[in-house]
């Protein structure tokens, strides 16, 4: 019987049986009550027993792509305060070129009940040396590229068809597309394809020219919305593949005289809090992040015998930064009387 099945016949979530056996740390005296007199008639036990850490308590160790990112730092949010609630540890390390002896050495040492990693890079020696060392991984918020691993994640080539074929419904015929690279994040490359078959199902074509590769932080954004404003493209319309470089584009665009909705749209993607934060809020693709991080946490506690992806929907948050294509103000003309020579600008100094 699997935990999911238990907690069914205890009618609770695999969650609260999680911490159940954890200890029952939150857990009401009746639900407890409920969940131990279930155990008694079924004789149910986990199938897979957490491993204590050196301080005797269930821990989990979460790899971490991008520090400053608004997707990961709010399912960073969101994994801590439910691994709080299921009476986990949780301790977070880099993943980008990781010293693979040191972060075995730490596991070793730390023993952990299982490990997030928040992304998946092609080739990755981390997730490589998991799979060795035989360490109960899940992909949190990406899809394992080699299904080496269990997956919690949305469907980002369909995601990125959705938002697409949404600006294709308000006649955007020409749209221009800021990504990370490919390889650098593991959704990159379906939302690229995703985007293209809706262009091409709507009789439409998406040039490589109107593509700009970069990071996914909101500078980048910025530099990557000039980069498509060098290229003198008629676009009407940018879909940035994070908010954060949603909201660097947005300000691109007002650096150059145009605004948002009114000369171009913008579509984000994510549903992070910096998309109510920019003027006009942010029409972007909703990620349940909060689902995400509690599905991840529910298949380390019942770690499934071969890999499995989980699937959760996406929905469009349709706000200001989005409207229906009008026939523009003739762009040359806009151009060459306001083009700007300011860069973005830089960061404070911090105190080391």
């Amino acid at each position: 019987m699997t935990i999911r099945e238990f907690a069914k016949l205890c009618d609770v979530s695999p969650a609260t049986v999680s911490r159940y056996f954890s200890g029952g740390t939150g857990l009401s005296p009746a639900i407890a009550k409920n969940i131990q007199q279930m155990v008694d008639q079924t004789g149910y036990t986990p199938a897979t027993r957490m491993r204590k850490s050196k301080a005797g308590c269930e821990s989990i160790v979460v790899f971490n792509p991008i520090w400053r990112h608004s997707f990961f730092n709010e399912l960073l949010t969101y994994l801590e305060q439910t691994a709080q609630k299921m009476g986990f540890q949780m301790l977070v390390l880099p993943s980008r070129e990781p010293d693979l002896k040191k972060c075995l050495n730490l596991l070793r040492s730390i023993s952990p009940m299982g490990v997030l990693l928040l992304d998946e890079l092609n080739d990755d020696p981390l997730a490589e040396m998991l799979y060795q060392q035989q360490y109960h991984t899940v992909v949190c918020g990406a899809l394992s590229l080699k299904h080496l691993f269990p997956a919690v994640h949305i469907d980002d080539m369909a995601a990125a068809y959705d938002g697409a074929n949404y600006l294709i419904d308000l006649g955007h015929k020409n749209l221009g597309l800021i990504s990370a690279k490919p390889q650098t994040i593991s959704s990159g490359f379906q939302r690229i394809m995703g985007c293209k078959k809706a262009m091409e199902d709507a009789g439409l074509s998406l040039p490589d020219k109107h593509i700009v590769y970069g990071g996914s932080s909101v500078q980048d954004g910025y530099f990557a919305m000039n980069q498509l404003f060098e290229r003198r493209l008629p676009i009407s319309a940018v879909f940035a593949f994070s908010d954060d470089m949603a909201a660097g584009a947005l300000a691109s665009i007002m650096d150059h005289g145009l605004s948002v909705p009114n000369d171009i749209s913008v579509m984000a993607f994510d549903n992070c809090v910096v998309s109510l934060e920019t003027r006009p809020h942010l029409t972007t693709i909703a990620q349940p992040i909060d689902l995400i991080a509690t599905r991840s946490l529910e298949l380390l506690c019942d770690y499934p015998e071969t890999p499995e992806s989980i699937t959760l929907p996406h929905t469009i948050k349709k706000r200001a930064s989005c409207k229906t294509y009008l026939a523009p103000r003739e762009l040359e003309v806009l151009y060459e009387s306001n083009q700007s020579n300011r860069t973005f600008p830089p960061e404070p100094c911090r105190s080391t």
